[in-house]
């Protein structure tokens, strides 16, 4: 049966008219992860120009693009995986790999940094766990609300754009079913990441990582020259300066020392004291004595061993570089309501003025 002509132009028109719609994308340009889970569909918009590295690990990984330890070319990693890690308030992470070769993908790779734009100061932002510096891998987080005290530690990669509903519905040991990579716009459609563009990024990232390390450490070595040139070398790279003698013998080994310190990270600009909680540093201006047992950890090996060599009322500067303070790891007060969390970096020089208030006898 053939339709009269008039009949086929309206048809004819209506589809051109229809057509554009057809043709629309569904997200604006730009590229996408759609996270299918058992509660629904998460929306992530990847921030592929401004953090093209992690963003290319993330995608690298979702499409089996990226060589890696779990899977062949060509699988899904992050398919089938759990949230294996929510803390309500705080973050929902997965990228655990469900493979029986490994769990992550066998390479870790630099931090990218980009601030203030991609900030952790609300919920829904994108970002990849780690395990201190330059520790990135497979794993990754959707934050619950403002951690902006993660800035600088952590690289933000993205934020979520449709289902935040699902994210904050999410529990431990709900699915990833599939991430599912959309790319919207000629600028998406080339990022296509491979194993040889994805190392030459990090090959890359990871001499400027070695540039920036030698730049910090330059400052800090001045930093210490200029404010305090007479500081005596304590060994372990730890400096002081005597600032009130004490009177009597120092502690031995078992012993119980009442002390107190104010401290600071001048190159951060941060302040900080003692606190009752076995010494451990807090926002405030007014120091909480606490005691410390010689030979025992306390608040860190730098502090730990300058204690031992001081005398009932003394007054000490002492110059913690990171390697004998908190290291890689950083340091992260519990969270008190309503405050902001009390964090020092990694990698980060501290400068306290610990006073020994008294030394109690060992017992025997």
């Amino acid at each position: 049966m053939h339709l009269p002509q008039r009949a086929m132009i309206a048809l004819t028109l209506l589809g051109l008219s229809l057509a554009p719609a057809c043709r629309s994308p569904k997200y604006p340009e730009g590229l996408y992860a759609e996270v299918a889970t058992n509660k629904g569909l998460i929306v992530l918009r990847l921030e592929f120009e401004k953090t093209p590295m992690t963003v290319a690990n993330f995608v690298g990984l979702a499409e089996g693009t990226i060589a890696n330890a779990a899977f062949s070319p060509g699988a899904p990693f992050f398919d089938g995986t759990k949230w294996h890690r929510v803390v309500p308030g705080h973050v929902i992470q997965c990228g655990i790999a469900k493979s029986d070769k490994a769990k992550d993908p066998g390479y870790e790779f630099p931090n990218e940094i980009v601030l203030p734009e991609l900030n952790h100061g609300r919920a829904g932002r994108v970002n990849m766990a780690n395990g201190g510096p330059h520790t990135n891998s497979s794993q990754w987080c959707i934050t619950l609300g403002d951690r902006s005290y993660l800035d600088g530690d952590y690289t933000v990669f993205g934020q979520v754009v449709e289902g935040m509903d699902v994210v904050m519905s999410v529990v431990q040991g709900d699915e990833v079913r599939t991430v599912k990579i959309v790319r919207v716009g000629k600028k998406a459609r080339a990022f296509k990441p491979t194993t040889e563009s994805f190392k030459a990024m990090v090959d890359e990232a990871r001499v400027r990582v070695v540039k920036d390390d030698a730049a910090k450490k330059a400052r800090e070595a001045e930093l210490v020259k200029t404010e305090w040139p007479s500081a005596v070398d304590a060994g372990n790279g730890v400096k002081y300066v005597v600032l009130k003698p004490g009177q009597g013998k120092t502690p031995v080994a078992g012993a119980k020392v009442r002390v107190a310190y104010s401290g600071k990270a001048p190159l951060a600009g941060k302040s900080f004291v003692s606190t009752a909680d076995e010494g451990q540093p807090y926002w405030g201006e007014t120091p909480e004595p606490f005691e410390v047992v010689v030979g025992s950890p306390c608040v860190n090996s730098g502090i730990d061993a300058s204690i031992a060599l001081m005398k009932k009322g003394e007054k000490r500067l002492v110059i913690v570089p990171s390697e004998q303070g908190y290291k890689t790891s950083g340091y992260y007060a519990k969270q008190r309501t309503g405050e902001k969390r009390f964090v020092i970096s990694p990698d980060t020089l501290l400068v306290y003025e610990i006073e020994v208030l008294d030394i109690l006898p060992s017992k025997k």
